[in-house]
This record gives structure tokens, sequence and C-alpha cells, in this order.
């Protein structure tokens, strides 16, 4: 499997697999690749994952797109290549990962459903209500922004907008 189709494959960037921004620079792609692969490595779960198939498959896939990540992020030629690729099927796919143009919205001002754990907001352009929605799930696979928090392209279920979310890791969590 091409290191691109890798990519198709986990629906998000390498980029968002080692928890680094675009411009990262190879100092800090390597200690990425480190702290993911230390955080992942089966040493150190400490039992969080049940000794059943689907939770080691899991385990390894999760390795896998680690090292496929920093093997493509840390050659220059690579990274170059995959940065052209990744554009071209944003494109391709009719919007832009980068977010830039669209509004900006802290999840602040969503409400939360408690029950679903998900997060509801009516949609500016609409106006349909809740039709722009949040999981926990979702939440976990925001990009780091630079700033200590993270963000996440959204979508309106009823029309075409795009938003982006932006928060901090303790926002999420309920207890």
């Amino acid at each position: 499997m091409s290191y691109i189709e890798e990519a198709h494959r986990l629906a998000r960037s390498f980029y968002e697999v080692l928890g680094v921004e675009k411009d990262a620079s190879i100092h800090e792609i390597k200690k990425a690749y480190r702290d993911k692969l230390l955080s992942t490595h089966p040493d150190k779960m400490n039992g969080k994952i049940a000794a059943n198939n689907s939770s080691e498959t899991a385990l390894n896939d999760d390795i896998n797109s680690i090292q496929v990540a920093f093997k493509v992020l840390s050659d220059e030629e690579q990274r170059k290549n995959y940065d052209e690729s990744l554009s071209k099927s944003v494109q391709r796919a009719g919007f832009n990962i980068s977010g830039e143009g669209l509004d900006s919205y802290s999840l602040d001002e969503f409400e939360l459903n408690e029950e679903e754990l998900k997060y509801y907001k009516n949609c500016p352009r609409c106006q349909f209500p809740g039709s722009v929605q949040i999981s926990e799930a979702d939440l976990e696979h925001g990009s780091p922004d630079g700033t200590g928090g993270y963000n996440l392209i959204v979508q309106c279920d009823s029309c075409s907008l795009w938003l982006i979310v932006n928060y901090y890791e303790g926002e999420s969590e309920h207890d």
C-alpha cells in the first residue's frame, strides 16, 4: 500500500497522526514520533487494551500508521510529494483542509447534550436547529492549533457550510 493510499485509509493526514502542524520542523516531527510510539507501545499501555484480537489489531494499525507517517514526513522528498498529493485530493473533494477563510467558533458556543455526549449548534447560514454536531469522538481527532488548543473542521448537516471549531482538551471532558 502506498503512503498516499495509507493516508486515505486513515481519513486523517500524517500530520494529524503525529499531532504536528503542517510546517513542523524535522526535530518536532521526530519528537512527536517518539512520543506517539511510546504512548501506544503495548508495554506502556498497562492493561488499557483487552487481550482480544480486535484491540491488538487496532493497536498494530495505530503503530503502523505512526511509523508510515514518520517515514513520509521525515524524508524531504516524500514529504513534498505527500503535501502536493494531500492538497490535490483536498481540492478534488471540494474543501480546504487548512480552514482558511472559514468562520471560526468556540466549542463554548455549542450546547451539550449530556445523554448523547454531543455538542449542537444552529447553523449560522441556514439556521437549521442543531445541524452542526460534534461528538466526543470527533473531538479526539482535532488538530493542534499551535496555542495549546485544538481545532476541528465540521460541516452543517443541512447545507454546505463548513466551520472551524476551536477548543481546549479540558472542555470536552465530563466527570
